[in-house]
């Protein structure tokens, strides 16, 4: 297992250990739901996260305006701000990280500028996906983002809906500049994975690879990437936190009992019928912690004759 020194890269530090994908609760005019957001961020701290991804793939970013990304941002630094106020001194800072998303480059370009203006300390770069992009179109283009960018971005690796892969060559050559700091891969593809964190560890730049494939994430701990950013964490964080923990210690039982946990609630939640995000809510709607469970049209809310779907998801 490659070895990483969490001290080794200012920008990167917050990386380590468990950080949410955020849902974004909404009103019921779609618009997002301000007063909310902060008690999240809080919820996902005091549940053990190192720190939140706002307007995420789970926070239904591609379908929020620019406008709503940066109020997403804005309002989640006001509550890591205060969060870093209550701190005792020499406590670790929680990460704010934010999704960006645009149809072209240039219009990229400015979402990464509005996110990092707007108190992001990262910003998780989704390429443009209507074309699938050969590994080095997405190479070119993360190289050419974070040149450009006054904030460190991060690649947002998801080929599953992208239908654009990396290769480990690529990010070999990330791992070597300095402003593109690490990866969210996201993909089932755990010998893929695997193969990025070697070649991020070869090249010795402080590059780091997180996951966000809850199904695999005991085996992507243990291949060497330094967290986890995960949808599953808004519904389970302390599991995901357990599982950490569990790896970290070298006890199989209990990885293996986290793990397993995991995979269940998230098979579960698959079998709704709606996309993740609407099950996520529905399901933090039955836990009392959101108000309402809309999400942003196309995507559907979960109707009322599925929550005992989302219920046995929760049970699992």
């Amino acid at each position: 297992m490659p070895h990483h020194d969490q001290d080794a890269d200012p920008a990167t530090a917050g990386l380590h250990g468990s950080l949410v994908a955020l849902v974004t609760p909404l009103t019921p005019a779609r618009e997002v739901a301000t007063g909310e957001v902060a008690s999240l961020v809080t919820r996902a701290l005091d549940d053990g996260a190192s720190g939140v991804l706002v307007a995420g793939s789970t926070g239904e970013g591609a379908l929020l305006e620019p406008a709503q990304r940066v109020v997403l941002v804005e309002q989640a630094r006001a509550a890591l701000d205060e969060r870093r106020r209550e701190a005792a001194a020499g406590s670790p800072s929680p990460v704010l990280i934010a999704g960006a998303c645009a149809p072209t480059v240039d219009g990229l370009h400015a979402d990464v500028a509005r996110l990092g203006a707007s108190g992001a300390d990262l910003v998780l770069v989704l390429a443009p996906s209507t074309y699938p992009l050969t590994s080095d179109e997405l190479l070119r283009l993360h190289l050419d983002v974070g040149e450009r960018s006054a904030t460190p971005t991060l690649v947002y690796h998801i080929p599953q809906l992208t239908g654009s892969a990396l290769e480990p060559e690529a990010v070999r050559t990330l791992a070597a500049q300095t402003q593109v700091v690490g990866m969210k891969d996201s993909s089932p593809d755990a010998e893929r994975r695997a193969a990025f964190v070697d070649a991020a560890a070869a090249a010795d730049g402080g590059f780091e690879v997180v996951t966000g494939h809850a199904p695999t994430l005991r085996a992507a701990l243990e291949a060497g990437v330094v967290g986890s950013i995960t949808a599953i964490a808004n519904v389970r964080q302390r599991t995901v936190v357990r599982l950490h923990e569990a790896v970290a210690a070298g006890d199989d039982e209990a990885a293996a009992t986290h793990q397993n946990s995991l995979t269940r609630v998230t098979e579960g939640l698959g079998r709704v019928g709606t996309s993740m995000p609407a099950a996520l809510k529905a399901a933090m709607q039955l836990d009392g912690v959101l108000v309402e469970r809309w999400c942003r049209p196309p995507l559907s809310s979960v109707p009322p004759d599925r929550l005992d779907r989302v219920r046995s998801a929760l049970l699992r």
